[in-house]
């Protein structure tokens, strides 16, 4: 029994293949070259499908989103471009139409548009990955024949524009700090770092309060290392950053290395969930609530805020 269930299941996927890949018209027919792109030539972008149109733009070598030109996520765009220097068709799949089937069909669709200036040098429209998953269903400008193309890279333009904006709102190397401030519920400590009595190649550092009593050291680099290449989860539309700059912040951090760094948060209606704004970065966001919560009970335990005296607050 065992044994036909084997042979049934090798004639499925026997017969899915050949519905897949073979071709529905019998005439011969000769695959349409795509033309190598020179990625670094590109200057924009232009990702168009049913909710709207997400426009890139290069500037002085960086990749920027729509008019308000808000950073892009240089992974997100180094995806897209790494996926149009190697796209190649490899089969043809369908000469019908058949857009819905293949999720080429208005609901579907994700079209991309490549720019060298104001000149549109190439197009292409993706539908759904190939049951192979190595491959992706696509159809180019004035060609109405379904085609696959090597590989599967629908989820690199499948996006909302947050989805590719930089999420990165503070950056820094946590050597460089030698000293900063933090302040909550009204009281405020200044940390700082000296080095300690050299031990075999290295020098220790010691870290303390601005009155010289000693601080936990594990607890300031864990801080220093959860801000240092600190990503937001989400932009805010509203409030924006000058409006929070009035608001009563829940607490602050201040960071010197030659120049200042600052990180606000304030609370929000739901617990564990915190906007903030950062001196390197010109919008309020949101923090994901793992990030927010470490960085808020880092602070607490090193000002000596407790539970009980939140409670009293």
């Amino acid at each position: 029994m065992k044994k036909e269930y084997l042979i049934l299941i090798a004639l499925i996927l026997s017969l899915s293949a050949y519905l897949l890949f073979h071709k529905e018209s019998k005439d011969n027919y000769t695959l349409p070259a795509i033309v190598k792109i020179d990625v670094s030539k590109i200057t924009g972008l232009v990702i168009d499908r049913k909710e709207g149109a997400i426009e890139f733009i290069k500037k002085e070598k960086k990749w920027l989103l729509t008019d308000k030109e808000y950073p892009a996520d240089s992974s997100s765009v180094e995806n897209m471009l790494d996926t149009l220097k190697t796209l190649k068709l490899s089969a043809l799949v369908s000469q019908k139409g058949d857009l819905k089937r293949y999720e080429l069909d208005d609901e579907k669709y994700i079209r991309v548009k490549v720019m060298e200036g104001a000149k549109s040098i190439f197009e292409f429209t993706m539908g759904k990955a190939a049951p192979t998953f190595n491959h992706t269903f696509v159809m180019l400008k004035n060609d109405n024949n379904i085609y696959l193309s090597n590989g599967s890279f629908k989820s690199y333009f499948d996006k909302t524009q947050d989805d590719f904006r930089d999420k990165k709102v503070l950056k820094f190397k946590e050597e460089s700090i030698k000293r900063f401030t933090i302040e909550k519920d009204g009281l405020s400590k200044t940390l700082i770092s000296k080095e300690g009595k050299k031990e075999e190649q290295e020098t220790s550092i010691i870290w303390s309060s601005e009155d010289g009593t000693s601080v936990d050291k594990e607890m300031i680099l864990n801080l220093l290392s959860s801000i240092s290449f600190l990503e937001c989860e989400k932009y805010l539309n509203s409030p924006f950053k000058n409006d929070l700059k009035n608001e009563k912040p829940l607490c602050k951090i201040r960071l010197e290395n030659g120049s200042n760094i600052e990180l606000t948060l304030f609370k929000t209606d739901k617990e564990d969930i915190f906007k903030g704004i950062s001196s390197l970065n010109k919008n309020a966001f949101l923090l994901s609530q793992f990030n927010g919560k470490e960085i808020v009970s880092t602070i607490e335990k090193l000002l000596g805020i407790t539970k009980e005296d939140e409670n009293k607050d």
